[in-house]
């Protein structure tokens, strides 16, 4: 088998506690749906982004930085490097943002005032 493939089936391997706990968080999206449809479907949309960064960028890592560096000058490999890698860690967690704060959003949407309060809260000062 090539090598390449045999390290990107380790690093899907290393990312399996992640790909469950999506799943199951999608799960439980689900079985909320009929409470809260339009929070269900925020998460779900955030699960989303959340599991094609991770598998997007699990690939990306593995083929796209050798590609970019072999086709280097030998003096510059260093710097390439730095850079290859710098650019796409930057991209990578724009978009892992991207499907963080989708989630926050759902989290948090839809969120009923605390029990006993006025339509007023935070309360005013006196």
């Amino acid at each position: 088998m090539n090598e390449k493939l045999l390290i990107l089936l380790q690093d899907f391997a290393e990312q399996l506690p992640s790909f469950l706990t999506i799943l199951g968080c999608v799960i439980f999206a689900v079985v909320r749906w009929q409470r809260n449809p339009r929070v269900s479907l925020v998460v779900l949309l955030a699960l989303f982004i959340l599991l094609i960064q991770s598998v997007v960028f699990t690939i990306v890592y593995n083929w796209v930085p050798d590609w970019i560096i072999d086709s280097a000058e030998v003096a510059s490999k260093a710097a390439v490097s730095q850079n290859v890698y710098l650019v796409l860690g930057i991209i990578s967690n724009c978009f892992l943002s991207i499907g963080l704060a989708v989630l926050l959003v759902g989290i948090f949407m839809r969120r009923d005032l605390p029990l006993g309060t006025s339509a007023s809260w935070p309360p005013k000062p006196v």
